[in-house]
């Protein structure tokens, strides 16, 4: 019979595995890189089970690759180190990092709305502000007055507020309309040039305090309005409630900017019931108006890259970063308030916007005259929860600021941060670094401790009191919404005449972060008042209600909404806490609205240029407790105990008389306040200062406060669908690919992420394998980076676990079609074994650490239940997680016993025997496809070109496990003397242990060799040990031959 070559495993009926499990698993984790939900970046993360992943990294999604690859591993073995990417960019060279140090911005990092020209009078490509006169409700100054009671607004009965900021493509302009326009006798209105963009509001009705909001393209194609091509007009309404709102017409998906030519980026709500955009006449008013602005050819002195504000406002070129609050303040001392500490999620990145919120409560002043430090309550609350109903997720009683104290509210908390430093100047420095003294208790934040607080210098008797000020976008250096700016130095103009100084609406400002006015149920009274807050007559107090932050909008009111809202009531703005509704608006406002260094923020505790010397901040937006104020009122000469006797009646009767007075100045002396109706009020921080702890505490249910996380920043593209997940496509140097020199991204004028090994992607992906590999980071035994297949990416992950010396590179190979076009995730077209093939062996790689299968699987995803395809290595790992619950590592993942994908549905491609084979001479494992026995991985060679035992995944397996066991032992004996009785004394250590290996039929022989042999004179003077061990690894059979003879008597076998 002629002699048969074996190419791939051979067909057989059924493989017999004689092996026996002797005892539970062996090894460490699989390492998985990839993107998710949620969780901290570019940091191993180990965990135990998939509930335990998606409580740290989120839920699965068809679109990223990693949670699946975790899901499937998992199931087998109980550990995955798992390590998220986000968009760290491409800084390289010393300049580089300069440039972020000075200027916020990171090479190749998120994203640019470049303007087309310097030209602010070219709209096209640019950030574009909605600006609009609002007429002040006159219930506003009674019942809720965040106007009123605010110094940067110079009228009760209008002001001028952005409501929105708008990007748009390369091709579009966006701009406003009066109610009644004919589109073919406004044709300029759609140019590029042409119009300025300043509309009167509607008087009467379907138009009634409404516009016309107009999207123009070059792109003829985009939309037709009354026979003008590549133009869309909207009726648009600045009342949240109304159908007709921005964010209810315009597009407010990141993924949709190419096609809909636009993104609503931002909406500020107001309340109609406070401030109503209206064209009716209001207070004497003719009417308001609305504009669209952008910014302006003028460049501010603070701006570190000496850009204008057209194009500074569109900068969002920077790394991803973390949401936090702004810093928690003690009450005054005198003049001082003192940083105390602030939160940090501990997701990186967008995720956590508008998903969680942080409460101090229960703040009590210390009673104890041995111990000055009072006490606090730190609450973890969901976001879209409302006062009357919270939802805490998590919280920590009894916090103190003593840092000697077990209930110190770091050490309560946590503050440890592990991060990776991009910008150590030397490339050997960047790595993973950890700041940080305590734990973290918190599964949802950290708390970043003020230096007075960890060396113990701030007054002991420091409470947290309030916070400092959100920053939000600034759009009028003068901080106030009236003042007028000379020529060239206005942030914002109207698009067509950029330096307008006579139209109000360029002095617009965003609106004021809502705080709570008081706790109370009811309608405050109205009209001639005593003092501010004075209570109407069916007010009830509310003690579940918090100060501080308020995260809902007012209800919505009869006489003003459409008669067909339901939870509809009379006299809305003077019961300010009748509202649930989400305020969908203060969550824009804290996104990520640019780069402080670029001057396009502000802070609220900035001072306001024309009354810095009276501490009048922006917006009032800094919040404390020093000013909410009591009815009672204190004589100038009144401290101590006569403060005391002074606070008579009930709380719950003073509480009801309370109020947060937005704009006062706190007294420094007896920490009173006026309102401009009754001077000298009593505040929460008389109490606490100037009265007993007894006195104070009395009030403790009502001392609670809620601050809110702003920032949060993927660092990526988030206007392009590849570049936003960082899928395969967006690293791929290949025609289509988001880091081919030739692309550009979607909508603008270049390629945002950079092209080649710059592209931010890629370096991201290359920075996590890096920490991946990293000995003193990392122990896993077993790399995948799911689905992406780019070189720059893989040729790094396979030099690097060469390096390691501890892992398997489990490897995703791109995939072509017959006319070798490159395949990605959204592709249409179906692979070809050949062509895929031929593209494989072009990149002539060898390493006996790394291995690849082919093709894709598709399988069923846990929670929707919907088949998804996954690439290879997903079945590669799940199936080596298989492996190592049934047996050993030094078994082959392969064959029916322990290679069979019970899990997949199907796959991309159906091998026939020959694409077996010709994958297999590849060096490619395939995934085959058997009648009545389903899905299979069938091969088991590493990318190692020579024959040679370390050409089989088992072989290289097993010799990463003796390494490791090996190495431990190892270890121990670092700084011991190197004497004959040492050498035996690891000779008769390593034995035993290799012995198991073998008596689990991982090793045929082997010999541990460490004497005078190997261990010379020169060695020893050297300060080293050297040892040998020879091994001869168990071979797995891939390949059985039967042969035999059919004759006329039947079959008989040879030999």
């Amino acid at each position: 019979m002629a002699e048969q070559t074996f190419r791939s495993p051979g067909f057989f009926e059924q493989e017999i595995d004689l092996t026996q499990r002797v005892q539970g698993p062996i090894g460490t984790p699989a390492g998985i890189i990839g993107t998710a939900e949620r969780g901290p970046a570019f940091v191993p993360v180990t965990v135990g089970s998939f509930v335990d992943f998606t409580t740290k990294f989120g839920k699965l999604d068809s679109k990223r690759f990693g949670p699946y690859a975790v899901n499937e591993f998992l199931k087998n073995r109980d550990a995955a180190t798992y390590i998220r990417v986000l968009g760290a960019g491409s800084n390289d060279t010393v300049e580089d990092i300069n440039i972020t140090k000075n200027q916020g911005t990171v090479k190749n990092a998120g994203f640019k709305i470049t303007p087309i020209t310097t030209d602010p009078e070219n709209s096209l490509s640019t950030v574009h502000i909605l600006g609009a006169q609002h007429f002040v409700s006159s219930s506003e100054v009674y019942g809720y007055p965040i106007f009123s009671h605010n110094d940067s607004y110079d009228t009760s009965d209008y002001v001028n507020l952005v409501r929105g900021v708008i990007f748009t493509t390369t091709d579009t302009r966006v701009g406003v309309l009066s109610g009644t326009f004919f589109a073919s006798s406004l044709s300029a209105k759609f140019s590029a040039e042409g119009g300025d963009n300043l509309a009167a509001l509607g008087t009467s009705g379907d138009m009634k305090d409404k516009f016309k909001l107009f999207i123009s393209s070059s792109d003829t194609t985009f939309a037709t309005t009354d026979g003008q091509a590549g133009v869309k007009v909207l009726t648009a309404s600045l009342n949240p409630r109304d159908k007709d709102y921005i964010r209810n017409i315009l597009n407010t998906d990141p993924l949709q900017f190419a096609t809909q030519k636009h993104l609503l980026y931002a909406a500020f709500d107001v309340e109609t019931e406070l401030a109503a955009a209206s064209g009716g006449a209001v207070s004497g008013s003719s009417g308001g108006a609305v504009a669209m602005m952008s910014g302006s050819a003028a460049v501010s002195s603070n701006n570190q890259a000496g850009e204008n504000f057209l194009t500074a406002f569109g900068r969002f070129d920077t790394r991803y970063n973390t949401p936090r609050t702004t810093a928690f303040i003690s009450q005054p001392f005198g003049k001082v308030e003192h940083d105390l500490f602030h939160f940090e999620l501990l997701d990186d990145g967008a995720f956590g916007a508008g998903k969680f919120k942080v409460s101090i409560a229960n703040i009590r002043g210390s009673a104890d005259e041995n111990n000055p430090y009072g006490t606090f309550t730190v609450q973890v609350r969901e976001y879209d929860d409302n006062d009357k109903s919270p939802k805490v997720l998590e919280e920590f009683t009894q916090c103190d600021l003593n840092p000697n104290s077990e209930n110190f509210v770091g050490r309560r908390i946590g503050d440890k941060k592990a991060f990776f430093d991009f910008d150590a100047e030397r490339e050997e420095e960047r790595g993973l670094q950890v700041s940080g003294k305590y734990a973290n208790m918190s599964n949802v934040v950290r708390i970043v401790l003020g230096d007075g607080v960890q060396n113990n210098s701030v007054p002991r008797e420091s409470l947290p009191f309030g916070f400092k000020g959100l920053p939000t976008l600034k759009t009028n250096d003068n901080l106030d919404d009236f003042s007028s700016l000379a020529i060239g130095k206005a942030r914002m103009g109207v698009h067509g005449n950029d330096l307008l100084t006579d139209t109000p609406i360029t002095s617009s400002i965003l609106p004021p972060v809502p705080y709570t006015f008081k706790v109370t149920n009811g309608a405050v009274s109205e009209g001639t008042i005593a003092f501010v807050g004075l209570p109407g007559s069916e007010e009830s107090i509310d003690k579940r209600i918090y100060w501080g932050t308020k995260t809902t909008l007012l209800a919505p009111d009869k006489t003003i909404q459409d008669s067909g809202l339901t939870n509809a009531i009379t006299n809305a703005a003077l019961k300010s806490n009748a509202g649930s509704t989400v305020n969908q608006g203060l969550i824009d406002q804290a996104k990520f609205l640019g780069i402080s260094q670029m001057d396009v923020l502000v802070t609220g505790s900035q001072y306001i240029p024309a009354k810095v010397l009276d501490r009048k901040t922006f917006n009032n937006n800094k919040f404390t407790l020093s000013r909410v104020a009591l009815s009672r009122q204190a004589g100038l000469s009144d401290t101590g105990t006569y403060l005391d006797t002074e606070i008579t009646g009930t709380i719950s009767s003073n509480m009801l008389e309370a109020a947060y007075i937005r704009d006062a100045l706190v007294d420094p002396s007896q920490y009173t306040v006026s309102d401009g109706t009754r001077l000298n009020r009593i505040t929460f921080a008389t109490l606490l200062n100037q009265t007993s702890s007894i006195t104070f505490n009395k009030f403790t249910d009502f001392m609670k406060f809620t601050n809110v996380f702003y920032g949060g920043f993927d660092g990526l593209n988030i206007l392009d669908k590849n570049a936003a997940k960082m899928n395969d496509k967006s690293t791929s140097l290949d025609t289509g690919g988001g880091a081919n020199s030739s692309f550009t991204s979607p909508g603008m004028a270049s390629n945002m992420a950079g092209t080649g090994k710059d592209n931010n992607a890629v370096r991201s992906y290359r920075a996590a394998i890096d920490t991946m590999t990293d000995r003193y980071a990392s122990t896993v035994n077993i790399l995948a980076v799911p689905g992406i297949r780019e070189s720059f990416i893989t040729d790094h992950a396979i030099d690097r676990v060469k390096d390691f010396g501890q892992a398997l590179y489990l490897m995703d190979m791109a995939q072509y079609d017959t006319d070798g076009t490159r395949l990605y995730d959204d592709s249409t077209g179906r692979p070809s074994v050949a062509k895929t093939i031929s593209e494989f062996e072009g990149r002539t790689l060898d390493a006996n650490s790394s291995a690849v299968y082919f093709p894709n699987v598709v399988i069923k995803d846990d929670s929707t239940g919907a088949n998804v395809e996954v690439p290879s290595s997903v079945a590669a790992l799940a199936a080596l997680g298989f492996n190592d619950r049934v047996s050993f590592p030094w078994f082959a993942p392969a064959g029916f016993n322990r290679g069979a994908l019970d899990f997949v549905e199907n796959v991309g491609v159906r091998l026939t025997a020959g694409d077996r084979d010709a994958l297999y001479d590849a060096r490619i494992n395939p995934i085959a496809t058997f009648p009545q026995q389903g899905f299979v991985i069938f091969g088991q060679k590493t990318l190692q070109m020579a024959k040679s035992a370390l050409d089989r995944v088992n072989v290289r397996r097993m010799l990463l496990e003796v390494k490791r066991i090996v190495g431990q032992v190892a270890n121990s004996y670092l700084f011991e003397q190197n004497t004959p009785a040492l050498r035996a004394k690891f000779v008769s250590q390593v034995s035993p242990l290799l012995a198991v290996v073998q008596a689990q039929s991982g090793i045929e022989q082997f010999k541990v060799v460490m004497d005078e042999s190997n261990n010379t004179p020169e060695d020893i003077e050297s300060n080293q040990l050297n040892g040998r061990i020879v091994i001869v690894p168990t071979r797995s059979i891939e390949f059985i031959s039967i042969d035999f003879i059919v004759t006329n008597e039947g079959v008989s076998f040879t030999g």
